[in-house]
């Protein structure tokens, strides 16, 4: 016999009997009533978490906890319909809403007082092998990538990822997304084919080179959270066997420390970034505290000291990996404390925490305050410049700042800036300092550090910085993330959200310069920008 039982309804039924004992005033200061509360978590496959619930203090935080938000609610998604639920919801409510996945966003734009939209349960993975030479993968805007290359790892593909295991491919791929392969297989969003989103009225539409060409542009480096929510992701798959990974150091402790830093970055600019002997190279130098070391091992216990750091990965075997960065493991001071060849998962995991963890940590130590700068570097420096940021870091308040350059060249820098809107295509490296700290005591010193870089770094960069490392006091965001393409984005805002329901503090905005958008939009997106708006393919037209 069959019975109309649901573990869903029964959930529903003993959250509705929890809001019925709250007060009116809890829903309607939202501008919302718990009637309409109560339909949309009817009509989920998902659910709501409210203020006082017993898992809300732990859900409504986001990755870095000097961020302290209060949603007015957090809709849990399960399927695309909970997204058209959660958003007919979310705008008739007083506050903006915000569409989170991972929660990493560095500015904390993955939560706000609004509804928080969570989409992080929006994570299926379909990998396509059915035509062995153009393998494909279509995942969810929330899958995580541990998970997504955990996934790939049977069948030897792979894309470029974000190297955090927790972080989502929503906010992700929308920013850009550099990873650890980008110099041989490009950005993250260089390797999309198409994707699919929701707009603001719940309609679907999939977006390529081919279909909605304007969207497809503007979310592959527009950031997320301007013009629909991502749903979906398909992506192009590269065969990847064992690399060749490497960790070389160099201390930083006297002046001759300094002076042979200074000639290993030397040599870095001129043999490794524009003129670097192969797009299989995949380098990042980091200005990081370690415990001290001797022959590549620590010495335990050592106290914390400063180096600089070059690690990468080689596409390719370990005997040319090893041709390739010989000059550096030979030039004066260096101390090479690791080679490797294995899979890329293990060697991610490697570059990023042996033999220690960058930035350091001690061992169940909470997860600090942070905070953090991008600044994208174009031009050759002198070695007095090399020099002046070496000395610079080790003036740290705490030996938990870190430095890194994501160096850039290769296949980011060979895709047609026209074709997306990632802009950052003539760089060398994009430059990051992250601060930390434990103490609200410590703050002021380790924030007032990272001013003092971005000071130093003015006459240095080239103006822009990743979009994907946002800064909340940046008045000039708009140009340093989207340079000349900001007026393109925004008539792609104004065609696909044209009432500006997507908004938050660094969301597209009219062009106040005189950016020329056509220089940097392939001839396809400006056509598309004058083309009627198509829906899926599986939506019903009317």
């Amino acid at each position: 016999m069959a019975h109309n039982y649901s573990k869903k309804r029964t959930l529903d039924k003993l959250r509705f009997a929890a809001w019925e004992r709250r007060d009116d005033a809890e829903f309607s200061k939202f501008g919302l009533s718990r009637d309409k509360v109560k339909a949309a978590q009817q009509g989920l496959q998902g659910y709501i978490v409210m203020p006082g619930d017993p898992q809300y203090n732990t859900d409504r935080m986001i990755f870095n906890p000097v961020f302290n938000p209060f949603p007015s609610m957090i809709i849990y998604c399960m399927v695309d319909s909970d997204v058209a639920i959660a958003l007919a919801l979310a705008k008739q409510g007083t506050a903006p809403f915000t569409v989170r996945s991972g929660g990493h966003c560095t500015a904390g734009f993955s939560a706000g007082a609004g509804v928080l939209i969570d989409v992080s349960n929006l994570n299926g993975i379909y990998i396509d092998t059915s035509d062995p030479s153009s393998p494909t993968a279509t995942v969810g805007c929330g899958v995580k990538f541990g998970q997504f290359r955990a996934a790939l790892a049977p069948y030897g593909l792979h894309v470029p990822g974000g190297e955090c295991d927790d972080v989502c491919i929503g906010g992700y791929l929308q920013g850009g997304g550099y990873g650890f392969t980008s110099v041989t297989f490009g950005m993250n969003c260089d390797n999309v084919l198409s994707l699919t989103a929701m707009l603001a009225d719940g309609t679907v539409v999939t977006a390529s080179p081919n279909e909605n060409a304007d969207l497809w542009w503007a979310m592959r480096g527009g950031t997320g959270g301007n013009f629909g929510v991502l749903l979906t992701v398909t992506y192009q798959l590269r065969p990847l066997g064992d690399v060749f990974g490497w960790a070389i150091i160099w201390p930083l402790s006297t002046s001759q420390d300094i002076d042979n830093a200074t000639g290993a970055l030397t040599l870095l600019q001129e043999q490794y970034m524009r003129t670097a002997v192969s797009p299989n190279l995949n380098i990042q130098v980091s200005l990081c505290y370690q415990p001290g070391v001797v022959g590549g091992l620590p010495l335990p216990p050592a106290p914390m000291q400063p180096y600089l750091m070059v690690r990468g990965i080689w596409v390719g075997n370990a005997e040319d990996g090893t041709v390739a960065i010989t000059p550096l493991a030979e030039s004066p001071g260096a101390i090479v404390q690791w080679t490797q060849e294995t899979d890329f998962d293990t060697l991610n995991t490697n570059l990023l925490n042996v033999p220690y963890g960058m930035p350091c940590f001690a061992d169940g130590t909470p997860m600090p305050f942070e905070d953090k700068a991008s600044r994208i570097v174009s031009r050759d420096w002198t070695a007095a410049e090399w020099q002046s940021l070496l000395q610079y870091f080790v003036t740290t308040p705490n030996p938990y700042s870190y430095f890194y350059m994501e160096f850039y060249g290769g296949a980011i820098n060979a895709y047609p800036v026209g074709e997306s809107a990632f802009i950052h295509r003539d760089a060398m490296f994009n430059a990051v300092l992250d601060v930390f700290w434990w103490q609200a005591e410590d703050q002021a010193a380790a924030q007032d550090f990272l001013v003092g870089w971005m000071n130093l770094m003015e006459p240095l960069y080239n103006g822009h910085a990743y979009q994907n490392y946002p800064r909340l006091d940046d008045a000039n965001y708009a140009y340093k993330y989207w340079g000349d393409a900001q007026a393109t984005l925004w008539d792609v805002k104004q065609k696909y959200d044209p009432d500006n329901v997507f908004t938050f503090a660094q969301a597209v905005v009219p062009v106040t310069t005189n950016a020329q958008s056509t220089a940097v939009a392939a001839a396809r997106v400006t056509k598309a920008l004058h083309a009627p708006i198509v829906p899926h393919a599986f939506i019903k037209r009317r």
